[in-house]
């Protein structure tokens, strides 16, 4: 079986996109998850969710990155 490899583009820092990190967010975000990042970041929780289900652009990335850290060591749960 081939894994899949992800060319890395931006800045370098871990070679996802935004859109990419999105994917992987919504695939293993728990209850609790926003709201941790909401205060973590100091946005709305509100705020935070629509960046979150794409529905608003945020575009420093700060709350993008700090969910993608939060949950990118997790295993997708089905």
């Amino acid at each position: 079986m081939r894994k899949a490899t992800i060319t890395k583009t931006g800045n370098g820092k871990s070679g996802l996109t935004v859109k990419q990190k999105l994917s992987v967010i919504s695939q293993r975000l728990r209850t609790g998850d926003m709201t941790a990042v909401a205060n973590k970041t100091g946005y709305d929780a509100s705020h935070v969710s629509r960046v979150l289900r794409g529905l608003r652009s945020n575009p420093s990335g700060e709350i993008v990155n700090a969910a993608y850290s939060r949950v990118s060591k997790r295993k997708v749960t089905a």
